[in-house]
């Protein structure tokens, strides 16, 4: 049987990660682009937020389960206990549904409160629908995958990806071509992420990755709680910090097109990121995991120090490809109306290029057990953000004061991990 997590098997997997991600990010893009000049800046702000929100209710209903799923049964199964692996896919599986459950309660109780700028309460309903069936949708499409990447099949997020995002700029495309309204684009984008499920289900069956609900042995159950903790905490200081607070105040306070001007600098810098390292952000987890399994911090560190040098040299990279193409590429893809975007591209790219290396760091962390660190400062990078965005919440600059606290938040937390994690190293080395 070969193994899933040897050399050659990683190396497969991210050919397929970069190559599945090379189709979505192209996909997406031609999305962005065909709905962006089909329904100008202020309907693509809404349908911006939106997603937006729709992003915030799925992370916050799988409160970290994903990146638990990954680290304990990718552990179990380097430990050679499929029965185990099994066992916590099970246990996680129904906190899974009861938290969707309760994030449902939860945002039909205050979704007056997020209404998308410029919309009456009679089109609530609508947009309640449409958001929780979304939410529910991915979040179970990504509870499924983080599964299936600790069992090392890395190709079922592959397939599922590449099939439902080409099926949906096809029909993106159509609609454009009819000049289709808003609401026909929100549907279509509830219909994809119900899509997305459907086929991770079906392949996860073939694949035989199910779930039983066997007892856990204690100490592995006590570790999987207090990992879950934390990372339930890292999650929540994640969504303060990941976009979230400058789409509602952008939302709240300016309008529906400043909010499109951001989500559209935010998603072009994500997507270069995922363009130069998916591949290898997306298997060094798993990977940390199995080799901690099977070997302890020994093996773990020798994946740690390859993987650095390769997140440094691609941020890099990616910050200059930004700072120097941002209006090219801006006019190109969005045109004219959309230059705002612009200076926000060049900021945000930069930050993201020169902070790439945080992904190492973050598997690491998550991997050894150490996910109470991890969440502290996720926490204090909150806090230096929020304090930046609320110097800036009434300037007419708001977008780019939000993007420069950004920075700031993340470049202390960078500096202070990789100072205790080299310590740490440090320390396991020698003794």
């Amino acid at each position: 049987m070969n193994n899933p997590f040897g050399r050659r098997a990683a190396v497969r997997a991210a050919l397929q990660m970069t190559g599945s991600t090379y189709v979505t990010y192209a996909t997406g893009l031609l999305a962005s682009v065909f709905i962006a000049r089909s329904v100008g800046p202020a309907d693509f702000g809404r349908y911006s937020y939106l997603v937006w929100l729709t992003g915030i209710l799925m992370v916050v209903g799988t409160n970290g389960l994903t990146t638990s799923a990954i680290r304990f049964v990718s552990e179990s199964l380097g430990r050679g206990s499929i029965a185990d692996a099994r066992n916590v896919h099970g246990w996680l599986k129904w906190r899974q549904y009861a938290c969707l459950a309760l994030v449902v309660v939860a945002y039909l109780a205050t979704a007056p409160f997020f209404r998308p700028s410029g919309w009456n309460e009679t089109d609530l309903y609508f947009i309640a629908a449409i958001v929780m069936i979304s939410a529910i949708a991915k979040a179970l499409f990504l509870f499924g995958i983080s599964i299936s990447k600790g069992y090392g099949r890395f190709d079922i997020e592959a397939v599922s990806s590449i099939a439902v995002s080409v099926l949906n700029v096809v029909v993106i495309v159509v609609l454009a071509t009819m000049h289709a309204s808003l609401v026909a684009y929100l549907i279509l984008f509830a219909t994809s992420n119900v899509l997305y499920t459907l086929f991770a289900w079906i392949m996860m069956r073939r694949g035989d990755i199910v779930a039983t609900h066997g007892p856990i042995e204690p100490g592995l159950l006590h570790r999987i709680k207090q990992h879950l903790v934390w990372t339930i905490v890292l999650t929540v200081s994640a969504q303060f910090s990941n976009k979230s607070i400058e789409t509602y105040l952008l939302n709240a306070l300016i309008g529906p097109a400043e909010v499109g001007f951001f989500t559209i600098a935010a998603a072009v810098t994500r997507g270069g990121i995922d363009l130069l390292c998916s591949g290898l952000t997306t298997v060094l987890m798993p990977s940390m995991a199995h080799a901690f399994g099977a070997g302890g911090h020994e093996r773990v560190n020798v994946i740690l120090s390859q993987s650095l040098r390769y997140f440094q040299f691609l941020g890099l990279l990616l910050a200059g490809l930004g700072i120097f193409w941002a209006d090219a590429a801006v006019e190109i893809m969005y045109g004219p109306k959309y230059e705002a975007v612009i200076p926000l591209l060049r900021i945000m790219v930069a930050v993201g290029g020169l902070t790439l290396a945080d992904a190492a760091f973050g598997a690491l962390l998550s991997t050894t057990d150490n996910q109470r660190l991890r969440a502290s400062l996720g926490f204090r990078s909150v806090e230096i953000e929020l304090r930046g965005e609320d110097r800036g919440a009434h300037d007419n600059g708001y977008s780019r004061s939000m993007t420069v606290g950004r920075g700031f938040a993340r470049s202390p937390r960078r500096s202070l991990l990789r100072y205790w994690l080299w310590y740490c190293l440090r320390c396991l080395v020698i003794s």
